[in-house]
């Protein structure tokens, strides 16, 4: 009986009864034995490798569900931002092309592409002084316009003058005659400036003529200054060593003639010239070039050199002098010394029997106006001072070579050799007050029979 209570209490407590008389007895002891099947690890570890693909591939989308979101974001932003910026747009160009005057200010499109092209198609007007002061007659006897027109699109010059003939014979159309053969024997070159090494000089370091607008010459040669002072202009004699970090580029022969100048330096020059600045424990200052002077002007040290300023360019060659030194072959090929390379102008020399020197001969080509000139009407008139006059229209069709501004150093040569740069030209005794015409009863002025002064003329 107590057995069965004591078994109905184990079960309501859950704990065993203990049997009557157990003589075996448990021991703690510090080994465990592993009874999990290497089947059971091996589907744990599979599951652990379940779990950590499953969340890496979590992550991965979460990331990729937010990188999308910003750039989703972003591009939505770039949208309405463009939007704007092209509602924007079309206001303002509805109001630019509003504009009346829009023509007139848009000239091309890609100006900033097309400049090169645009300065290679540039004409230079002012050139047309230069040629009709070597075509116009200025002595006593004197051609005079009161109008001139040029169409650079056709390259064409339309004038209206007057002629007036003060020396024997006293014949008015003969000046205009004159005026004729002057402008179909004109002639016009250009070319460049090179150094010794035939390197182009550029054309802001030379000067062709004076304050004045008077072409530099020494009879009939013409020549140059090749100005070093100018930025990028500097140059050195044939054979000098260039100093280390100078940017000189050009050289001349050590022969040619050169004019010096004091010229300031300040220490960057003198870096670039590559003269060392020293100073001693007094405070002394020293140079490693004995040219350079130092002074203190205003309390303030100066450097000062005397350089060669300029150097002297022939435009002209010198025949003999550059034949005999080795520097112009009969061929007229110049080298070692720098000069003008002419595109119009050829020479040659030929050695003639029993003479030490050659004979040298020029040729040019490059007429101005091929056509000459072309006197469209003529009559007689009086000018600002009542004399009789010749009154002339013309017109002259020029080389449009002569007018391009990619043609530098460009020069009118008139029939006689003399000739003017396009560099400056008096143009003040060029034109005049225009002549009027002869009145009704004008008598002497419609018979043409003499000039005021007796000056003898013929009409037409």
């Amino acid at each position: 009986m107590k057995e069965w209570f004591d078994g109905l209490i184990a079960k309501i407590t859950g704990k065993k009864a203990e049997p009557k008389n157990q003589l075996i007895t448990t021991v703690a002891t510090a080994y465990e034995i592993n009874l999990v099947p290497e089947v059971k690890a091996q589907m744990i570890r599979a599951q652990k490798m379940r779990n950590l693909v499953l969340y890496i591939c979590i992550m991965v989308s979460v990331i990729s569900v937010s990188v999308v979101l910003v750039l989703f974001g972003i591009k939505s932003g770039q949208d309405i931002a463009i939007g704007s910026q092209d509602k924007r747009l079309g206001e303002l160009s509805a109001k630019l092309m509003g504009y009346e005057e829009l023509g007139d200010l848009v000239t091309i499109q890609n100006q900033l592409s097309r400049l090169g092209a645009i300065a290679e198609n540039k004409t230079v007007l002012s050139r047309v002084f230069g040629a009709l002061g070597i075509m116009l007659s200025q002595g006593e006897d004197f051609v005079k316009l009161s109008e001139l027109r040029v169409d650079l699109e056709n390259y064409t010059l339309r004038m209206e003058g007057q002629t007036d003939a003060r020396v024997a014979p006293l014949i008015d159309y003969r000046v205009l005659e004159a005026f004729k053969k002057s402008a179909a024997l004109t002639k016009y070159d250009y070319g460049r400036y090179v150094d010794v090494n035939d390197k182009e000089i550029p054309t802001w370091c030379m000067h062709e003529s004076d304050e004045n607008g008077n072409a530099y010459r020494v009879g009939d040669s013409y020549y140059a200054w090749w100005d070093l002072t100018s930025e990028g202009c500097g140059a050195l004699p044939l054979g000098e060593m260039v100093p280390e970090g100078s940017n000189i580029e050009f050289f001349y022969n050590d022969k040619s003639e050169v004019e010096v100048a004091e010229v300031e330096m300040s220490y960057e020059d003198l870096t670039a010239a590559g003269i060392t600045v020293e100073v001693d424990d007094e405070g002394n200052v020293k140079l490693s070039d004995e040219k350079v002077e130092i002074r203190d002007v205003d309390g303030e040290t100066k450097y000062y050199r005397t350089a060669v300023a300029r150097v002297k360019v022939w435009r002209t060659p010198q025949f003999t002098a550059w034949n005999n030194g080795g520097l112009m072959e009969l061929d007229g090929a110049i080298s070692g010394i720098e000069h003008f390379e002419s595109d119009c102008t050829r020479y040659s020399g030929q050695m003639v029997s029993g003479q030490a020197t050659a004979k040298w001969t020029s040729t040019n080509e490059c007429y101005l106006a091929p056509d000459g000139l072309t006197v469209t009407d003529s009559s007689n008139g009086r000018d600002e001072s009542d004399n009789l006059v010749l009154k002339f229209t013309a017109t002259m069709k020029v080389e449009p070579a002569f007018f391009a501004f990619q043609n530098k150093h460009m020069i009118a040569i008139g029939p006689m050799g003399q000739n003017v740069t396009d560099s400056y030209v008096q143009i003040g005794n060029m034109f005049t007050q225009e002549a009027r015409e002869c009145d009704e009863n004008d008598t002497e002025c419609l018979t043409n029979s003499t000039n005021t002064g007796g000056n003898t003329q013929n009409g037409n």
